[in-house]
């Protein structure tokens, strides 16, 4: 199986105050996405911050060009997609669950939601109690399948600054109590903080996907009976990185990152897996 993921997207609204054109803003985003979408892959995943405030038009306009390549698409909400409107609001207008779990023929996948409703003070993560026990009970009945889990928060101290205050899902959360009882090998890949990072912790590996107007790329995660592989697929496309600079530079509640977003151990990852129970013989509550 192969997922292919991108960081925050930022799709924003074109404010009458910016050095910015609407037509600027769709030759980017139409062209990134189709980018995106011609990757082979079963599943597309972007991990929040698909928006850049989650206005109505924002998330109207960036379906519209998503709902063109007919591919399967999941989006868990980051906090920009739910500054706006309120998070039922949101789903409704995406048709996405708020949080959800597949069962696959090689992996279980878990999409959470970690972002705080309508809280423009504290964009740090969390995770409510009745998400937490789902979460417990998804990584308990995964068994021996490798677990792949995406959020738009870092787990507190794993990727790069996810160590600072709002850059994770609160260290008051016990993530790593319910994460720490998995069997086998788990993945957890999330955004937020803009920077390219991988890290390991016992049977944990963390992949942190830098912004898309930082970084124009796609991470491919492909899951074998072998091992989980990370892949790192750059567009190097000098025009979509010029428009990307212009869009990353006019607009607001976004600033374009002016350090080094990582280095090649960031981008690409392989996890050995260990011999496994086979997904028929798993009994998982979605």
């Amino acid at each position: 199986m192969k997922i292919a993921v991108i960081g925050d997207l930022h799709y924003p609204t074109v404010k009458d105050e910016y050095a910015l054109s609407k037509r600027e803003r769709q030759l980017f985003y139409e062209s990134f996405m189709a980018h995106f979408f011609s990757i082979p892959a079963d599943l597309y995943v972007s991990i929040g911050d698909l928006t850049n405030f989650g206005t109505q038009d924002e998330l109207e306009e960036i379906y519209a060009i998503i709902d063109q390549h007919h591919k399967p698409f999941v989006h868990v909400l980051g906090n920009h997609d739910v500054y706006a409107m309120s998070r039922d609001e949101v789903l409704d207008i995406t048709h996405q669950e708020r949080y959800h779990s597949l069962l696959t023929e090689g992996a279980v996948l878990a999409f959470l939601d970690t972002a705080k409703e309508q809280d423009y003070e504290d964009w740090g993560g969390t995770l409510d109690l009745p998400q937490q026990k789902w979460l417990a009970d998804v990584v308990e009945k995964s068994g021996d399948l490798p677990l792949i889990v995406f959020g738009h928060h870092p787990v507190y101290g794993t990727t790069k600054n996810s160590s600072l205050e709002k850059r994770s899902i609160s260290p008051d959360i016990p993530m790593w109590d319910l994460l720490n009882k998995k069997r086998n090998a788990g993945l957890y890949v999330n955004g937020h903080n803009h920077f390219n990072s991988i890290a390991a912790r016992d049977q944990w590996t963390f992949l942190q996907i830098a912004a898309v107007l930082d970084e124009q790329a796609v991470r491919v995660i492909e899951i074998s009976e072998a091992m989980i592989s990370i892949d790192y697929v750059p567009f190097a496309d000098p025009e979509l990185r010029q428009r990307a600079r212009t869009i990353g530079t006019a607009i607001d509640h976004f600033n374009l990152n002016p350090h080094p977003l990582g280095t090649q151990a960031d981008v690409k990852y392989a996890i050995p897996l260990t011999a496994r129970a086979r997904a028929e013989e798993m009994k998982i509550i979605m």
